[in-house]
């Protein structure tokens, strides 16, 4: 039965075996996440495992070598090591230096470092620079991350539409205008979020440039100013969907501010808002060589709806007659002479309030009432109240004003005046001559108003700022006795009249007004005043000066002097009153006529006569 079998056995035996030292890395170089986090192929990954120091290199085969990334942007670092530096290290992390490098050939031949980011995006990793990452034995498929940064430029022009000129086609330039380029990160076909890859503002030029990360997508271009609206310029690079490559250059990236505005110009003739004559009105963007806008307005007010929506400068440069076509030499030198009168507005945002007030004014668009009195009143005065903001706030942002007053005139008027000539050859007398009676209320008006064009648009409103002063010797002298005389009257309120101004005062200049007390017309100052002693020296006559001040008008001045006739007592034993109603002499005509009689060296004997 046991035939043909043999029982063996062997002696007992051991033997050492070392495993080899085993480790990989698995990592992936992508963009970032907002630029898509697109892989990015054929980057050469080198790396090198370290001495304990973490600088010097271990020399043996496998310890170091080169890798790839795939169409996928993933590579592999796999080592399997027998070299003493790993003995007894099982339980060690051994430092592995790796380096990112890539080179793409650009525009113009030009060639592309690739710029690579470790650590989440944290830290720069480009070339020499790398990275550690540290493995312990049989530590496989460790997980690296890597972002490639690089960037190519992204520019363009940003400009306001329809203010070409040469030198500048696309237009005036738009300066700090906020550019944004724009991902849309869909899922499944249905969009999820819209993602800025980068923004910037364009600069005094009007250009911009952004670093675009290689291999992102713009999607769309987001230009924010104002809440402007902003299209393609006709000769724009751009499409929707470009993705960014490195072998291109991204310029002609333009775009245009086709928002406007309204503008409201006022050439009239002083606060009176007259009408001076058909104007010819000027607009251009500020700080730009466009020839700008002229419009022809034959009102006092011009409505423009069409305008650039930017910081605009107006001039009016013609002003002329409406039935002669000449040109109103005075007010155009006024507008612009030497100095030509500009005037900058800022039309930017007007937009935005007249939407809200277009918005309010839909929502109470609803003919329906409650029933209830009150509350119907609350929104009619409401419907009023946003017509009246309406109209205040473009007013406010919407409107330049060009003005002329023209020459300040003045007119006085005294009552009661005992003038009784209209001419009169008196060296000393001032702008006017007037005659009063002694101790004796007069009334003076002051009616002011300014000469637009000569003999033809006057307007008689003035501006708030202009004072009248009024310096009034009529009421005092500085004859000898007029301290006595002065403090012999005994009524207060006749001390006060003709005192009054004698120092000089200022008025405020009043008009008739509307119901709002808003002034209307008939600027002038109206007040009461007294007259004291004749002035019996040279130049025997008293004044008033009227004076306006204030504003920006020249100052004028009138002078008036009076001459204040009647009898009155120098004291007792200094004056008498003559027996003029006696006469001094009877000349007849006897037939034939041509009678005169003539008077030489004439000698007055007078005969005083005193009781007691």
């Amino acid at each position: 039965e046991n035939v043909g079998r043999t029982l063996l056995s062997s002696a007992d035996t051991c033997k050492d075996h070392r495993i080899r030292w085993e480790a990989s890395v698995y990592g992936e170089i992508t963009t970032e996440p907002n630029a898509g986090s697109l892989p990015i192929k054929d980057v050469t990954v080198t790396y090198s495992l370290l001495e304990e120091d973490g600088v010097t290199p271990i020399q043996c085969d496998g310890c170091s070598g080169i890798a790839a990334t795939t169409e996928g942007g993933a590579f592999n670092i796999a080592f399997n090591i027998d070299h003493e530096a790993l003995y007894e290290k099982n339980s060690h992390e051994i430092p592995v230096k790796v380096t990112f490098g890539k080179t793409t050939l650009g525009n113009n031949n030009t060639n592309i470092e690739h710029k690579f980011l470790c650590n989440e995006g944290e830290d720069d990793c480009s070339g020499d620079i790398g990275m550690l990452i540290y493995l312990s034995h049989l530590q496989f498929r460790e997980p690296v991350h890597i972002y490639d940064d690089t960037s190519v430029p992204f520019s363009g022009t940003i400009s306001i539409a329809e203010t070409s000129y040469p030198g500048a086609p696309g237009g005036c330039a738009l300066a700090n205008a906020e550019v944004c380029l724009i991902h849309e990160r869909n899922t499944g076909g249905i969009m999820k979020t819209n993602e800025t890859l980068v923004c910037g503002n364009t600069d005094p030029d009007g250009t911009y440039s952004l670093p675009m990360i290689i291999g992102s997508r713009v999607d769309y271009v987001d230009v924010l100013y104002h809440n402007h609206t902003f299209e393609l310029s006709p000769d724009s690079e751009f499409e929707p969907g470009t993705v960014i490559e490195a072998e291109k250059y991204y310029h002609g990236m333009d775009f245009v501010d086709v928002s406007k505005a309204r503008l409201m110009v006022d050439v009239v003739g002083g606060l009176c808002n007259e009408n001076i004559g058909r104007s010819t009105v000027h607009v251009k963007v500020v700080g730009c060589d466009w020839d700008g806008m002229e419009m022809t307005q034959l009102d006092t007010r011009g409505l423009y709806d069409d305008v650039p929506a930017h910081l605009l400068d107006v001039q009016v440069v013609d002003i002329t007659d409406h039935s002669t076509n000449e040109r109103h030499e005075h007010i155009w030198s006024f507008f612009q002479g030497d100095r030509p009168l500009v005037r900058t507005i800022d039309l930017r945002s007007t937009s935005g309030a007249d939407e809200m007030i277009e918005e309010e004014q839909e929502s109470m668009v609803s003919n329906s009432t409650t029933g209830i009195q009150s509350k119907d009143d609350i929104k009619k005065e409401k419907e009023k109240n946003l017509e009246a903001i309406a109209k205040e706030e473009g007013e406010d942002l919407e409107l330049v004003r060009f003005q002329f007053d023209g020459e300040l005139q003045m007119d006085l008027l005294v009552s009661p005046d005992y003038l009784t000539c209209s001419s009169y050859d008196w060296p000393t007398v001032g702008d006017s001559l007037h005659v009063l009676e002694y101790m004796t209320p007069f009334l003076v008006r002051v009616d002011l108003k300014y000469e637009i064009i000569k003999d033809n648009v006057y307007c008689d409103i003035l501006d708030n700022e202009l004072k009248l002063r009024v310096e009034n010797q009529v009421g005092v002298d500085q004859n000898e006795g007029f301290e006595d005389f002065f403090n012999s009257i005994s009524d207060e309120k006749t001390k006060e009249a003709l005192t009054k101004c004698s120092d000089g005062c200022l008025y405020d200049i009043g008009h008739e007004v509307d119901g709002e007390g808003n002034p209307t017309s008939g600027a002038n100052v109206t007040d009461i005043f007294a007259t004291g002693r004749p002035n019996i020296a040279v130049p025997f006559t008293k004044s008033m000066i009227f004076t306006i001040q204030g504003g920006t008008a020249a100052s004028i001045t009138h002078k008036a002097d009076f001459v204040v006739e009647g009898y009155y007592s120098k004291g007792p034993g200094q004056s008498f009153a003559l027996p003029t109603h006696k006469p001094l002499m009877i000349l007849r005509d006897p037939p034939g006529g041509l009678s005169y009689a003539t008077y030489e060296n004439v000698v007055t004997t007078m005969k005083l006569e005193t009781s007691s």
